[in-house]
C-alpha cells in the first residue's frame, strides 16, 4: 500500500510503552539494541535517548517499523486494534496502553499487526463522498478487470494533474469492502522543528506523500465511498469507471444522494435512544447550525461550553430560547458520544446535510454509522428497486 503520512514519534510514545523487555526484543531484531548501552532495566527516557543517538545503516527500516507501532496506537486506532487484539487472543489486551499493545502485536502477531495497520491507514480518511448505487452488486475484480480500472483512470484524471505516473493500490481482500489508494505523485513542504528540546538546531522532517484518492466500496449495500481530491467531476469520473470497469454496469450506476437527514430530532420522545447491544454511554449535541423558516437568509450557530456548570447541550439551549425544531432547518449538527474507558473516550461526529459527515471508515465509526443509520440520521442503502436498474 503506499507510505502513510506518519505521526510524530516522539518520548511520550516511550514512556507509554514503558517497557524495556520489549523495546529489547524490537531494537534486537534489527541487531542493535547491544550498539544502543540499554539493558533489561533501562527507563523508557533512557531507551527514547539512545534512539535518538543511534546511528546505523538500516536506522530508516527501524524508523519505519517504529513509526507504525506509533500511528496504530493513536486514539483514533483504539477500536480496530483492540478488537483485532481480541480476535486472535492477546493477553492482557483490555488493561494495556494501546502503544504497548501495538508493539506486543508487531512482535508476537505480526500478521494480524499488518492487516490491522494496513487498513487502518485508508479506512482513517474522513469527510468521504458517498455515492449509492441502484441496487447491491458483489464485488469481485479478476487481475485483468483491475488493470482496465486502472488504464481508465490514467485516461480520464490525465489533464486533473495525476498523469500517467498515477498508481492505484489495492487493498488485501476484505470480507466486507472492496478497498483501493492512490499516492499524490508529489511531496507536500516539509515540517521545521527543533532537533531536541532546549536546542537551536532546526531540523527539516520531509513529510510523507498524501493519499490522493481513496475508494471504499460494501457490496451488500451497494455504497461507494470515495476522496478524490478537489471537485465533484473527479468523484463523478472515478465512479463511472469503477462501474463499468469493476461492477460490470453502467456508468451511472452511482449517483449522489441526500444521504443525511435530521428529522429525527422533530419525532415525538426522540432522545438518542440506546440498543441493549450498544456499547456508548451518552450523546450531547455539542453544536447545531440552522436557519428559521421566518428568516432564511440568517444562519445561527449555537455552541456547547463542555464545562458549563447546568450541563445543558445544545438542544437544551434551543429549548431555553423557546426555538422549536419545528420551525427551523438544521444545517449541520455536531454529536459527542462519551465510551466507558473514561472522559477522554470519546468520539465527536459532524452531520450537514445533504451528503457530509466526519465518520470514517475504522471499526468505532462505522460502528458509529449504524447507530446513525438505525436513528434515521443516515440513509446509506441502494435507492432504486430491482427492476429499475435494467436488471432481469
Amino acid at each position: 500500500m503506499p507510505i502513510p503520512d506518519h505521526q510524530r514519534l516522539t518520548r511520550t510514545f516511550f514512556r507509554a510503552v514503558n517497557s524495556a523487555p520489549l523495546f529489547q526484543r524490537f531494537f534486537e531484531g534489527f541487531g542493535v539494541w547491544t550498539s544502543m548501552a540499554l539493558d533489561g532495566d533501562s527507563e523508557a527516557r533512557q531507551i527514547h535517548e539512545a534512539w535518538e543517538a543511534l546511528r546505523c545503516p538500516n536506522r530508516a527500516e527501524i524508523e519505519e517499523a517504529l513509526a507504525r507501532v506509533n500511528d496504530i496506537s493513536r486514539e483514533k486506532a483504539r477500536f480496530a486494534l483492540t478488537e483485532r487484539a481480541k480476535k486472535i487472543g492477546v493477553d492482557g489486551s483490555d488493561s494495556m496502553p494501546l502503544e504497548r499493545l501495538a508493539l506486543t502485536m508487531f512482535l508476537d502477531y505480526r500478521k494480524a499487526f499488518d492487516l490491522t495497520y494496513e487498513f487502518h491507514e485508508i479506512e482513517k480518511a474522513e469527510n468521504l463522498h458517498t455515492m449509492i448505487g441502484r441496487l447491491p452488486v458483489p464485488c469481485a475484480p479478476t487481475e485483468p478487470q483491475i488493470e482496465k480500472f486502472k488504464s481508465a483512470l490514467v485516461r480520464a484524471l490525465s489533464g486533473e494533474g495525476n498523469g500517467p505516473r498515477m498508481l492505484v493500490e489495492v487493498a488485501s481482500p476484505h470480507p466486507e469492502k472492496w478497498m483501493a489508494a492512490i499516492p499524490h505523485e508529489t511531496f507536500v513542504s516539509p515540517d521545521f522543528r527543533f532537533a531536541e528540546q532546549n536546542s537551536n538546531e532546526i531540523v527539516a522532517q520531509d513529510r510523507r506523500p498524501l493519499y490522493e484518492m481513496i475508494l471504499i466500496y460494501y457490496p451488500a449495500k451497494g455504497v461507494l465511498k470515495l476522496r478524490a481530491g478537489r471537485g465533484l467531476s473527479k468523484v463523478v469520473q472515478v465512479a463511472a469507471h469503477f462501474a463499468t470497469e469493476i461492477l460490470g454496469e453502467d456508468a451511472g450506476f452511482f449517483r449522489a444522494h441526500d444521504v443525511v437527514s435530521f428529522s429525527p430530532l422533530v419525532a415525538p420522545g426522540f432522545d438518542f435512544p440506546r440498543g441493549p447491544k450498544d456499547h456508548f454511554r451518552s450523546v450531547r449535541t455539542t453544536m447545531i447550525r440552522f436557519r428559521k423558516h421566518s428568516s432564511e437568509s440568517f444562519e445561527q450557530t449555537l455552541q456547547w461550553k463542555e464545562y458549563s456548570e447546568d450541563g445543558e447541550d445544545v438542544l437544551d439551549q434551543l429549548d431555553a430560547e423557546r426555538v422549536s425544531l419545528a420551525e427551523i432547518d438544521v444545517l449541520s449538527l455536531k454529536l459527542r458520544f462519551q465510551f466507558p474507558d473514561g472522559d477522554r473516550d470519546t468520539r465527536t461526529v459532524e452531520l450537514g446535510t445533504p451528503n457530509r459527515y466526519s465518520l470514517d471508515e475504522t471499526e468505532r465509526d462505522r460502528y458509529l454509522e449504524r447507530v446513525l443509520a438505525g436513528w434515521g440520521f443516515l440513509n446509506l442503502e441502494a435507492k432504486e428497486p430491482r427492476d429499475s436498474a435494467g436488471l432481469p
